[in-house]
């Protein structure tokens, strides 16, 4: 071979190398990809179990009646109840109590806030208890309502909810008053009220929408039937036990008082 052929081959390797130096060549690629999933937990707590009493459907709530007493000595009929997680969240459990009146008390004392995890539980020793009767008290009568109310663990705090109800004693329905505070600023609410021992809760989103001021307050008042159910039918002419509940989807509260439909 030449010496002219070999300088000329010896260019061409050189340009060659040139340009796979300058990035012209075969190169291995791959694409690989990640991914991640994310499950938002679950949240709430129920009443699962009580010795005596009828739980609510939705195991929001136990309502417990003394039934009929046949003496005059002072006593007390306990029972308990538990209260369990039904999530993955940590919930902070409080319980509300509807009113007895005297001579019944309360046999719960108050309760501070339980947190519970997953698969816990909070058993409560609760009931009615008496002083020694005479007979002012014959034909008397007393039941009370357990509601639990959970939120998150870190949560604001409970707000505040009140129920106020005035009879007249004349034949008038009595007019009720709901009074909350602590809310989010104009946010739509949820509003139930529950009667103890009646056979059905009384939503009060069936009387309209409700939400909270600017100041995350709300305030209303509506003439109530006394009857049963919120469908109407014969009015009740005995005192009721009463508990709210209301949510602005990030606070909730509870609040009690009594419907005094007996007035008339």
């Amino acid at each position: 071979m030449s010496i002219r052929k070999l300088a000329g081959l010896a260019a061409a390797f050189s340009l060659a190398v040139g340009l796979i130096g300058a990035g012209v060549s075969a190169q291995f690629t791959s694409q690989v990809s990640a991914q991640q999933k994310v499950n938002v937990g679950t949240f709430g707590c129920r009443i699962t179990s009580a010795t005596i009493g009828t739980i609510s459907s939705d195991g929001s709530s136990v309502y417990y009646d003394a039934g009929v007493i046949a003496s005059s000595a002072l006593g007390n009929l306990p029972m308990d109840f538990t209260v369990a997680s039904t999530g993955t969240i940590p919930v902070v459990l409080n319980i509300a109590a509807t009113p007895v009146p005297l001579p019944f008390h309360d046999l719960l004392a108050p309760t501070a806030p339980v947190t519970l995890t997953t698969g816990t539980s909070q058993v409560y020793t609760a009931g009615i208890s008496w002083t020694e009767l005479n007979n002012s008290n014959l034909g008397q009568s007393a039941s009370i309502a357990y509601v639990v109310n959970c939120t998150e663990v870190g949560a604001n705090p409970l707000t505040t909810v009140s129920f106020s109800s005035v009879g007249n004693g004349q034949g008038v329905m009595p007019t009720d008053t709901f009074k909350g505070a602590g809310f989010l600023a104009n946010a739509p609410l949820t509003i139930f009220m529950e009667r103890a021992g009646s056979p059905t809760a009384y939503d009060l989103n069936l009387l309209g929408a409700h939400s909270a001021d600017s100041s995350g307050s709300f305030s209303f008042s509506y003439p109530d039937d006394c009857t049963a159910t919120p469908g109407g039918g014969p009015a009740l002419h005995v005192d009721m036990p009463v508990v709210v509940w209301a949510s602005d989807g990030t606070r909730s509260a509870i609040g009690s008082g009594v419907l005094p439909c007996g007035q008339y």
